[in-house]
This record gives structure tokens, C-alpha cells and sequence, in this order.
């Protein structure tokens, strides 16, 4: 990435941002991350790849997938996180490589990890004001029973917030190839 021109640079932080957004807002709205967004993703993510860097660059790509999505899949097995969360950070695996994903997972652990004190705190402040609305399911929604009961956060979220950052360092520490 770092020798990437200005345009592979800016097709490759729009692509990024813009699926990371679109996660977001269908999260929040529904809890759920639709196959067609993160498949999708997936997808332009390895043509991109394949494209811009020949076979190494597919290597990154699957590689970083292989670290996203693993790394949730175990969460989801044992009880933390959705379906969605796990295809999520696969696809934006397979936009960052390995490195870039384990810099936004372990963000966006410390990112929910905030929010949720966040709700904590305000919960304590405010009694009966702040209820269940943010981390309460979408109309609808059947949670599994290991869910049930538990303050939910969108996990897209934290991914957004700290896949924008990692955008923000690639390209404040990209240099023009």
C-alpha cells in the first residue's frame, strides 16, 4: 500500500470506508449485516487485490480474510458476536491484509469495550432514562437463547471506528509510488 499511486490509494480508502458505513447503517438499523454487503465486499476486495498486485496481492487479501474471519468465527462459537460480525471482519480482512485486521479487531475490542462502559455509567446516572434502547434488538429479532437478556452493541460500530483509523494511518504515512 505504502507505494500505491494517489488513485489506487483513493479507490482502495473509498471502497473501505464506504462498505465499513454501509455495515454500520444496516446494523444499527437492523442487527443484521446482509450476506449481499459483506460477500460483495469480500469479492471486490480479491478482484482489487488481484488487480492492483498480481498474485501476491490475492495472497494478502485471503490471508487477511483468513485472520478476520477465523479469529470471529471462534468468538461466535463460543458465544460473542453474530453470523454477521464474523463474515464482517472477513471481508474487511480481505481489504486490509493481516496486519491491518488485527489492528481493527483489537481496535474495535477496545472500542466496544468503551462503549459499553459508557452505557454502563450512563445506566447508573440516569436510572430508568437510558433503559435498554441501544443495546435492546432489533423489532423482530430473535436473538439466540445465549444471547438473550445481554446488552447487544452493533459490533459494526467499533469495526467502523477502527477501520477509519487505520485508514487515517495508512494514509498519513503513505508516500506517493
Amino acid at each position: 500500500m505504502k507505494d500505491w499511486p494517489l488513485l489506487t490509494m483513493i479507490v482502495w480508502t473509498v471502497a473501505v470506508c464506504g462498505f465499513t458505513v454501509a455495515a454500520l447503517v444496516t446494523d444499527l438499523r437492523s442487527r443484521r449485516i446482509p450476506n449481499v454487503l459483506t460477500v460483495s465486499a469480500f469479492a471486490l476486495a480479491l478482484v482489487f487485490h488481484l488487480w492492483i498486485s498480481g498474485w501476491s496481492g490475492l495472497g494478502f487479501a485471503i490471508a487477511g480474510f483468513g485472520v478476520g474471519f477465523g479469529v470471529m468465527l471462534v468468538l461466535w462459537l463460543i458465544g460473542g458476536g453474530g453470523g454477521g460480525d464474523v463474515k464482517l471482519m472477513g471481508a474487511v480482512g480481505t481489504w486490509v491484509g493481516v496486519v491491518g485486521t488485527t489492528f481493527i479487531f483489537l481496535g474495535g475490542v477496545l472500542v466496544a469495550i468503551l462503549m459499553t462502559l459508557g452505557i454502563l455509567v450512563a445506566r447508573s446516572l440516569a436510572p430508568g432514562r437510558f433503559g435498554r434502547t441501544l443495546g435492546k434488538p432489533a423489532e423482530g429479532q430473535v436473538l439466540p437463547a445465549r444471547a438473550r437478556g445481554r446488552t447487544l452493541i452493533p459490533f459494526a460500530v467499533p469495526v467502523c471506528v477502527a477501520t477509519w483509523g487505520f485508514v487515517a494511518v495508512k494514509f498519513l504515512t503513505w508516500s506517493h509510488g
